[in-house]
């Protein structure tokens, strides 16, 4: 079993590296294989909405900035983890643009979703388990529900965590969750 972890490599924190060492630690537990991507703003370029990677790639993005290897490296795991500071009640601008550019694995097409919005539906069968945890060290209420709320609303498969002391939430709220390739939406 492969679990990914995807963080911003520019909020390197104390409170990250407990994150990271933490999640490492309960993964390797779980008997999960760890590949690692620490990312800066700088690595990646930002989603152009082209379309290439649905009309010339088809489920790649044509951007040579190394999207298309991480987007391999998503399809090809059972479980993705992004750590991600809480900014403004936000992920960060890095993780966003991971996520933006997660696109080439949908399809082109729109569903309409129950609330009225709409979604591109899943290019694959399977897709990781996606967990997107926030960290920082000091985040408000209002932020950390935010964070929450906006993340929910745009992924409805990704699960959302806070990461705060004790650790041991943390651990607790991993080990409810299935880290396991699910069917449906990414």
């Amino acid at each position: 079993m492969i679990a990914l972890l995807i963080s911003d490599q520019e909020y390197l924190t104390k409170t990250y590296q407990g994150l990271k060492d933490l999640i490492g630690k309960f993964l390797k537990q779980k008997g999960y294989e760890i590949e690692m991507t620490e990312l800066r703003e700088k690595d990646l370029t930002f989603c152009r909405g082209c379309f290439g990677c649905w009309i010339k790639k088809p489920g790649e993005c044509i951007i040579n900035d190394g999207m298309a290897q991480i987007n391999r490296r998503v399809m090809n795991s059972d479980v993705v983890i992004y750590l991600s500071p809480i900014v403004f009640g936000q992920f960060s601008p890095t993780i966003k643009n991971v996520i933006d550019k997660g696109l080439p694995n949908m399809l082109p097409f729109f569903e309409k979703r129950p609330d009225g919005s709409t979604m591109h539906p899943p290019r694959y069968d399977t897709y990781p388990s996606q967990i997107i945890v926030g960290y920082g060290d000091e985040i408000s209420d209002e932020d950390k529900q935010l964070f929450i709320d906006v993340t929910k609303k745009h992924r409805r498969s990704i699960e959302v965590l806070i990461f705060q002391e004790p650790k041991e939430n943390t651990i607790e709220a991993l080990n409810k969750l299935e880290l396991v390739r699910v069917g449906g939406l990414l």
